[in-house]
């Protein structure tokens, strides 16, 4: 009987799953004219855009279908039809998983292979990232649905989800959890399909609808606090899980640099964020590659009194005209003897106006990553040609646009391999022509599987010198796992905060 209701849905609300479907040939068009490259940039923006649409139009599909036999009113001819409430529940979970998680699974998957990524990881990956789109798109809105009974209605309790979410984002002053770490997905997760099996339970088995109503409110709150738990609280539930503890050590030495050889230029309150440039050194074990995941930052007077507790913005870029080196996020062995490298700590320009000539106490607390190789292997990349490398996953050399003589090298992780990669150019007597460059993507790997792998362009790797003619240089590329976590503290005494500003001179 619930197939013949599944037909019924998709004859009346077939307009709702063709906008689904048409969005995800969007989507994949977007994705196979951005190829290896990200180029242009606007199509990055156009791909979110597309996703955000996407998810939008399934939500949407989803909740019509399900008022279109609501449970909320009892004037409606489906209580009185020889109709299995089992069988109109079943119906809507399959409605709502064919129009989320089938067409992510088919087109990611298909995207997958046309990148060439081996068949089976690529399977595992789209079929994960089909089951988040279900159970947090697909869920949600067969949720609301079942304890609405209009557009009105439905449309009012997101509204309030919707401005929660923005009075928390603005009202918080930490930075909030990782959501792509495993904890907080799985948390996440965990409550979604929880509340709506006890939604769906409660509406088609007993038509209860104030519990409902109540049991997704508990809900909603539950999956709110679990995004804006801090992100150091879901870095510590992550690492005390994966390793039984966080390490206070690790294959880098961070420390406060108190003789730079050069001086930051400009004032940090000439920023709407107030900006401090702390000199560091740097020192990694030359087979190990380590990321920043986050930075906590603290300041104490003289005797120990706490003043302030704040967490590191990384930029994506340096404040222009500011730094002549600014810390970046990934340090392998190239990054010994680099002088100087800044932290750039944004701080709030109250803070900073009332302690910036007060000496004190600064602290940086990092939580950081180890890898360690994995793979190594060879391989001659043609210009323009995505070359897939066994084992590895997806590389391709090209022209720099701007800079003729150069080469760059961008690469898609296979959909099971870390998302740390490293190049060495080889002359052709097949020795190393300079120092290995390092690469990781800030996205993370889930339950072994590198989802982004399917559908975002590749990483940046390194860039060399174009040799005369058509042929490229040999390459030697690794790829690294996870080796360890840990956290390392870089103490400043008796500091100014003016300071760490005009001049890092201290």
């Amino acid at each position: 009987m619930w197939l013949h209701i599944l037909k019924k849905d998709l004859r009346l609300h077939w307009p709702y799953v063709a906008a689904v479907i048409a969005l995800k040939v969007v989507a994949v068009w977007t994705i196979l004219q951005m190829g290896i490259f990200a180029d242009p940039l606007q199509l990055l923006s156009l791909k979110a855009l597309i996703d955000l649409a996407f998810a939008v139009a399934a939500g949407i599909a989803v909740i019509v279908a399900v008022q279109s036999d609501p449970l909320v009113s009892s004037n409606d001819d489906w209580l009185i039809r020889p109709i299995r409430r089992s069988d109109l529940a079943l119906d809507k979970i399959v409605f709502a998983a064919f129009v989320t998680l089938l067409p992510t699974f088919v087109f990611d998957l298909g995207v997958g292979l046309m990148h060439r990524l081996d068949a089976l990881p690529a399977i595992g990956a789209a079929a994960y990232a089909a089951l988040v789109t279900f159970i947090g798109v697909g869920l949600p809105a067969l949720a609301v649905g079942t304890i609405t009974a209009s557009w009105r209605q439905a449309a009012g309790i997101i509204f309030v989800i919707f401005l929660t979410w923005i009075v928390g984002s603005s009202t918080i002053n930490y930075q909030t959890a990782d959501l792509s770490s495993w904890p907080v997905q799985l948390a996440f997760q965990t409550i979604l399909v929880i509340a709506e099996a006890l939604v769906l339970g409660l509406q088609y088995g007993r038509r209860n609808t104030a519990i409902s109503r109540r049991v997704f409110a508990v809900a909603t709150i539950c999956a709110v606090a679990v995004m804006f738990m801090p992100r150091t609280t879901g870095y510590q539930i992550q690492h005390m899980v994966d390793d039984g503890k966080v390490a206070a050590t690790g294959p880098i030495r961070l420390s406060f640099d108190d003789q730079p050889n050069a001086k930051v230029i400009g004032k940090a309150s000439q920023y709407m964020l107030s900006f401090i440039f702390v000199p560091l050194k740097v020192v990694v074990d030359p087979d190990r590659i380590v990321t920043i995941n986050h930075v906590d930052v603290s300041i104490a007077s003289g005797d120990g009194k706490p003043l302030y507790r704040g967490t590191i913005l990384l930029p994506s870029s340096n404040p222009p005209h500011q730094v002549i080196s600014i810390l970046g996020n990934t340090f392998d062995g190239a990054s010994n003897g680099h002088n100087p490298n800044y932290q750039a700590v944004n701080l709030p320009r109250d803070v900073f106006a009332k302690l910036k000539n007060a000496p004190g106490r600064l602290s940086l607390t990092y939580q950081l990553s180890a890898y360690a190789p994995a793979a190594t292997t060879k391989a001659t990349l043609p210009l323009g040609v995505p070359q897939k490398v066994a084992g590895f996953g997806i590389c391709e050399t090209r022209l720099n646009p701007d800079k003729a003589q150069v080469v760059d090298l961008y690469c898609i992780p296979a959909t099971d391999s870390s998302n740390c990669i490293s190049a060495t150019v080889l002359d052709l007597a097949g020795a190393s022509i300079g120092a290995p460059q390092t690469s990781c993507s800030m996205t993370s790997t889930q339950w072994g599987l590198n989802t982004k792998a399917l559908t975002d362009p590749g990483q940046f790797v390194m860039d060399f010198p174009a040799t005369s003619g058509a042929a490229i240089r040999p390459l030697t590329l690794t790829t690294y796992r996870i080796a360890s976590h840990f956290t390392q503290t870089v103490v400043v005494p008796q500091v100014r905060l003016t300071d760490l500003t005009g001049s890092t001179r201290s």
